[in-house]
């Protein structure tokens, strides 16, 4: 069991059919790895080991009686703090919610369960999801296995912490604005936001932002990614935008894709744009057509109208707390609230419009490209104390590459590029048009097979 820890789940599922390897004493391997990493990297606010380990005995005998339910039975998953699993915490990194128990899994816990995953605990986010770093009065600070003093990035910063560790093979988490794709990008995780109800959800927590989160999917390899979308996509009566996704396009034999660094006047650092470029070239060399051309839309106009919607959802909820808010909230969190407060309907209607013609101006301006390419973030991670690495100007543009995905309800995956000269890992971001998963999927197969430095692990792991 040395090394066990570190195959893929699709690798761990193998053992477990063939009888290798027991649900139990994989179970038992993860703990030991969570009891020791846990004090360093803080991934998880809340650790179900003995619902776990019913869990794993339940796998246990069915792998006995020769009826696992599929690939995914008896493997051992996380679940990020803002999603609902019946009986445990979802306090959503914040002391308003300190006393809050799910009464009921939401969809894509139900589907884990369905199919056998042993779900060990709720990892780390901050106040609301909020935020591109994971850090709140509740859970504290979470760190990033490739230097400790380093943030994982936000919100699914447990997640990715845990996954990159080696905590857990799989993970999932929510992605309003980067939340899955940048944290994936900066621990050399696959990380993939689907289009808008293709992962279907129906209990939870109010969104912060109309339609712009998505439940987001974590892994160390691609085939680990095809395994756990597999389980958690498809429609659901319960969840109407699941119903209305288009057929998949059919595969292509010569991908066109579009490929930029910059948007208006801001760019990525020197050391992304070079390391996303060279990941860019093995693509090409795999059989893709790689062009340049400029971002398909207006940043100023995608962070107008994303204040406002955040701030009123912000508000929203704080709203329910009227004499605890102000004093329980980090101060980030009690600022936008406060500026929430402040927005009349009228001018939260004009957002709506813009946000209507954001999707409309994209849709229009994104050419004849089948992906489009960029950085993942503009910078890779950056010190746990700080509020946004040095190279940008401030959080707000960490997510230049990521937000507009979310506005728009497209797919967005992050995949380990070339890694920083000091060893940091580096993300490219590939987009496709909605309910075009497979072609980000099949892309991101072949950028895999082209990448030795995929295959990396922290030394902390």
């Amino acid at each position: 069991m040395m090394d066990v820890w570190r195959r893929d789940a699709t690798a761990l599922g193998g053992l477990l059919a063939s009888g290798a390897v027991s649900p139990v004493a994989l179970l038992d391997m993860y703990l030991e790895r969570i009891a020791r990493l846990q004090p360093v990297l803080n991934a998880f606010a809340h650790l179900d080991a003995e619902g776990a380990r019913q869990a794993a005995k339940a796998s246990a005998a069915r792998q006995a009686a020769g009826a696992r339910l599929g690939p995914l039975d008896g493997i051992p998953v996380a679940v990020k703090d803002n999603l609902f699993v019946a009986g445990l915490p979802a306090n959503w990194g914040s002391l308003l919610f300190r006393d809050h128990v799910a009464d009921r899994d939401d969809i894509c816990v139900e589907r884990l369960r369905a199919a056998g995953a042993v779900l060990v605990g709720k990892t780390t986010t901050p106040e609301f999801a909020l935020s591109g770093r994971t850090e709140s009065r509740i859970a504290g600070i979470t760190r990033n296995p490739w230097n400790p003093a380093l943030t994982p990035g936000g919100s699914s910063g447990g997640a990715v912490a845990a996954v990159a560790a080696g905590m857990v093979p799989l993970a999932i988490g929510t992605d309003a604005g980067g939340s899955t794709r940048m944290p994936a990008g900066y621990t050399g995780l696959v990380g993939l936001r689907p289009s808008n109800g293709r992962i279907p959800r129906r209990y939870g927590f109010p969104p912060m932002a109309v339609d712009f989160q998505a439940i987001g999917t974590f892994s160390r390899t691609v085939r680990d990614h095809r395994l756990l979308y597999g389980v958690l996509a498809g429609p659901d009566p319960r969840d109407p935008f699941s119903l209305r996704l288009p057929t998949p396009p059919p595969a292509l034999a010569r991908p066109r894709i579009g490929w930029f660094t910059s948007i208006g006047t801001a760019s990525a650092d020197p050391t992304v744009t070079e390391s996303a470029t060279k990941a860019l070239i093995a693509l090409g060399n795999s059989g893709c057509d790689i062009v340049s051309c400029a971002a398909p839309f207006d940043l100023p106009l995608l962070q107008d109208m994303w204040a406002v919607l955040t701030s009123v959802g912000a508000a929203r909820v704080a709203a329910r707390f009227p004499d605890r808010w102000r004093d329980e909230t980090t101060t980030p969190i009690a600022a936008i609230v406060g500026r929430g407060l402040c927005v009349s309907a009228t001018a939260y209607a004009e957002a709506l419009d813009k946000l209507a013609l954001f999707r409309a101006n994209l849709s229009a301006a994104w050419g004849e490209f089948d992906v489009l390419a960029m950085p993942t973030a503009p910078a890779p991670a950056w010190p746990v104390e700080a509020e946004h690495p040095p190279e940008v100007a401030n959080a707000t543009m960490q997510g230049m590459f990521c937000g507009w995905v979310n506005a728009a309800g497209y797919p967005g995956i992050s995949l380990p590029a070339p890694p920083h000269p000091d060893g940091r890992p580096i993300g490219l971001h590939l987009v496709a048009r909605f309910g075009a998963e497979a072609l980000l999927l099949d892309l991101a197969e072949r950028l895999e097979a082209a990448a030795p430095w995929a295959d990396r692990w922290p030394a902390l792991a």
